[in-house]
């Protein structure tokens, strides 16, 4: 773990920080393109110079709304929206509540999947994705 300088405050950080616990500003993690050099963003998955792929960008890091969204809505009960989104404690914690209430919970789930399919793509990644909550809810 390295420490940087947070490009609001200026204080230091960790580097593996999603936002600045100093200022709450979001971290951006400068990388550079292979192909050209060019500096690029951390949100964007391809070199604006260029437009060559950046390696660092995986498939398992953009996480698609409506496919959570619809897991809510058709296997809320089983919590795999959660593990889907990689919020594996989520995940279980749904299990074990839907299974205390007769899966009564799935009612819950249903409705936060209405909430993840009708909110923008900027609102989704803040609340379910780039979150540092384990149990995100609504």
């Amino acid at each position: 773990m390295a420490l940087i300088n947070c490009k609001e405050c200026g204080q230091q950080i960790s580097d593996s920080a999603k936002v600045c616990p100093h200022c709450g500003a979001p971290v951006v993690k400068d990388v550079f393109c292979p192909k050209c050099g060019t500096k690029v963003p951390e949100n964007v998955a391809f070199c604006p110079e260029c437009g060559n792929p950046i390696a660092s960008r995986t498939v398992k890091d953009r996480k698609d709304k409506t496919v959570a969204g619809l897991l809510a809505i058709f296997l809320g009960g089983l919590g795999i929206q959660y593990f889907y989104l990689g919020k594996t404690t989520a995940g279980i914690i749904t299990i074990v509540i839907s299974l205390c209430s007769c899966y009564i919970w799935s009612v819950l789930m249903l409705v936060q999947g209405i909430l993840m399919l009708t909110m923008s793509e900027d609102s989704f990644r803040e609340k379910f994705v780039d979150t540092d909550k384990t149990f995100p809810l609504f």
